[in-house]
């Protein structure tokens, strides 16, 4: 219990020190931000057991069990909440959907016996997974503000350490591999960053330049798809090295998303994490935001997640900050259980009710405008 009590004290302590600082607003301004959309993660409870048959080890991480890719019928229940709800300004609560661009096309890496990697858009990846391009939904969804797309990355998986370890025949990643699942932590060859998701972890001068190219190529990939520039940027794993700042600054990304630290990697194997605050410039004059708000009820079921969203969001606005509310994409999927996602429609229906209730002055915005905001 005391160790507990000790935690709860500190992770206040980090909060008030995130809100304390930095842009300050009198506005009630709510911001939903939300990762990995795209992303393929576990392809369905089938690979899961066939990974677990062959004895993959697999951390106890819930995102091998809960996390996939979207459907139609889990697009439809989120937008269709959220289009119930308006703010002040009769605006629905806006999702600002951090967009990865696609996965990797299994079936032609397969069949260039692994010598050559190859991207799959996220069209792509929802016929190929689901039967269905959902394109229409995404571009009827952020007609009627319910989402806004930022660039993530063009696939959230560290391209070279992955195939060089598929070319070398590494056991599990192989047999990962024939499951359509790339998201094995702590079993890479990589001396540095281990983990395949951690898409921007360089391993030496010429691997950040390879990254910086596919960072070049998804934020180009975005823009042809949604026909507008991403204006802010999250890191996957929150690694981001600071080389790579600069190069995403020049295709005009201005915010960065982040939690309160961010990991920056140097090609030699060292590093540092980064402390910043809503507001704080760096220098490409590119803005930070903090997410001051959690909203993640995959995390424990137990938790009432709701009365802790709404003393967050209460919190944030006593420091004159806008609540950026942290909130997966892995809470709102049901391909690998249906009744998780279902008890997370609940929960946000509850707090949105909550929040609207107790701030009726409440503005939803998305990050990018919550960008010209801080702008201005």
């Amino acid at each position: 219990m005391r160790n507990k009590y000790l935690w709860s004290l500190k992770e206040k302590a980090f909060r008030t020190w995130a809100n304390v600082r930095g842009w300050r607003t009198a506005r009630r301004i709510i911001v939903f931000e939300s990762d990995d959309w795209g992303a393929i993660r576990m392809r369905d409870r089938n690979a899961l057991q066939a990974l677990q048959r062959q004895g993959i080890c697999l951390d106890e991480s819930r995102y091998h069990r809960l996390d996939c890719l979207e459907n139609r019928v889990d697009l439809e229940g989120l937008f269709g909440l959220l289009d119930s709800y308006r703010d002040q300004h009769g605006n629905p609560p806006i999702f600002t959907f951090n967009t990865v661009m696609g996965n990797p096309n299994f079936e032609a890496i397969r069949a260039d016996q692994f010598e050559r990697y190859t991207h799959e858009s996220l069209w792509r990846s929802y016929q190929r997974y689901h039967g269905e391009n959902l394109q229409q939904l995404w571009a009827q969804a952020m007609g009627a503000s319910l989402i806004r797309p930022q660039f993530h990355a063009r696939e959230h998986l560290n391209v070279r350490p992955w195939m060089n370890d598929l070319r070398d025949g590494r056991d599990e990643t192989r047999r990962s591999f024939d499951q359509d699942y790339y998201g094995l932590t702590l079993q890479s060859s990589s001396l540095q960053g281990r983990s395949y998701l951690a898409a921007y972890w360089p391993e030496s001068a010429e691997h950040l330049r390879e990254i910086q190219e596919i960072v070049l190529d998804g934020l180009n990939k975005f823009e042809e798809e949604f026909g507008f520039r991403s204006r802010t940027f999250v890191a996957c794993n929150y690694v981001l090295p600071r080389e790579l700042e600069a190069i995403i600054a020049e295709k005009g990304v201005r915010l960065i998303q982040g939690q309160r630290g961010q990991f920056q990697p140097t090609h030699n194997g060292s590093g540092s994490v980064r402390r910043s605050y809503t507001g704080m410039r760096n220098q490409n004059n590119q803005i930070y935001s903090v997410r001051n708000v959690m909203f993640e009820p995959y995390i424990n079921e137990s938790k009432d997640w709701v009365a802790s969203a709404v003393k967050e969001i209460g919190e944030s606005f006593a420091w004159g900050k806008p609540a950026i509310i942290s909130t997966h994409r892995i809470n709102y999927v049901s391909g690998m259980n249906q009744r998780h996602r279902d008890r997370t429609l609940y929960l946000l229906d509850d707090l949105l009710r909550r929040v609207l209730s107790r701030w009726p002055d409440i503005e939803f915005m998305s990050s990018d405008r919550l960008l010209s905001l801080i702008d201005s």
